[in-house]
């Protein structure tokens, strides 16, 4: 009797889970975040980190990754 208890918790949360879920779902589309996938997507780039160039690095990374692209382009 006791995992019919638990049953039931477990039940009753995923059903919480998925009411929110769609709750944001529907939240989303009616606030238009869902309407331009394209636009939202590029919104989070601008002049000084344009789109495709990779600007930021871990310490140490940059030196590395610039002498790999340039031996890759031929550029030495």
């Amino acid at each position: 009797m006791e995992w019919d208890i638990n049953l039931y918790v477990i039940t009753g949360l995923g059903g919480l889970f998925f009411a929110s879920a769609l709750y944001a779902l529907f939240w989303s589309v009616k606030k238009g975040q869902l309407a331009n996938l394209e636009q939202q997507s590029k919104s989070v780039f601008d002049e000084e980190e344009p789109e495709g160039v990779h600007t930021d690095f871990f310490p140490g990374e940059a030196e590395r990754s610039h002498k790999k692209l340039n031996i890759e382009r031929g550029v030495l």
